[in-house]
């Protein structure tokens, strides 16, 4: 393999594979953003019961390995009275609704952002949360309340009502999962990828300008006169 080819293999390769980096890191930061948070974005939520709870979400030996320790992240805003939100241990959720009409989520689409719920019957009515201990992670205010929990080994739910306890539940709510270092690590792919795509144009301009060595010409043929 001439110098030449070998130095538009080796930019071609570069660029390419910078270019891969790059782009990969850029929609990295595009999803998550610079609080490296992936986000739903703002919905509109309602329900005739005491609460919105979602089903039991079950961690067994977390490590929050390289990428740090994730949390969840909810917010509500929009309502026309207090609202609350916050992370329980399931079993401790489970007790404190029991006997009273909330709506389970079973499932969710983000593109259309669409819920399905089971709905729980009920007749009792659910003292304000506010006054409950188990709460590991929790916010309320007059008419928004946001909070983040760092996941943890365990079964926990996360529940959206009324500060009061009283039902219908009419809010913007906003999901996250926060990974801390996704942001960083985007834009380390996104440098790194623009760093070596310009590695890689050098050396393929460098290769385009190098000229292939001519040919040896053969000498030309020497011939004797023979007298006789």
């Amino acid at each position: 393999m001439s110098k030449r080819t070998a130095l538009i293999a080796a930019g071609i390769i570069l660029t390419v594979g910078g270019g891969v980096a790059a782009a990969g890191g850029g929609a990295l930061v595009a999803a998550v953003g610079s609080d490296s948070t992936v986000s739903t974005g703002h919905h509109a939520i309602t329900s005739q019961t005491s609460a919105l709870v979602t089903e039991e979400g079950d961690f067994d030996d977390f490590d929050a390995g390289v990428l740090g320790h994730p949390g969840i992240k909810a917010s509500v805003s929009g309502s026309d009275k207090p609202v609350f939100v916050g992370v329980g241990p399931a079993d401790a959720v489970d007790r404190y609704l029991a006997g009273t009409e909330f709506e389970t989520v079973t499932d969710f689409d983000v593109r259309p952002f669409e819920l399905t719920t089971t709905v729980h019957e009920g007749s009792a009515r659910l003292t304000s949360p506010l006054d409950e201990s188990f709460w590991v992670a929790q916010s309320d205010g007059s008419s928004a309340a946001a909070t983040t929990w760092k996941i943890h080994d365990g079964s926990y739910r996360l529940v959206i009502m009324n500060a009061d306890g009283s039902p219908g539940i009419d809010v913007d709510c906003r999901f996250g999962l926060h990974v801390p270092r996704l942001t960083a690590i985007g834009r380390t792919l996104l440098g790194g990828g623009l760093g070596v795509m310009l590695i890689g144009v050098t050396v393929l301009v460098l290769g385009l300008r190098t000229r292939t060595p001519a040919a040896p010409v053969d000498a030309a043929p020497q011939y004797v006169t023979v007298s006789i």
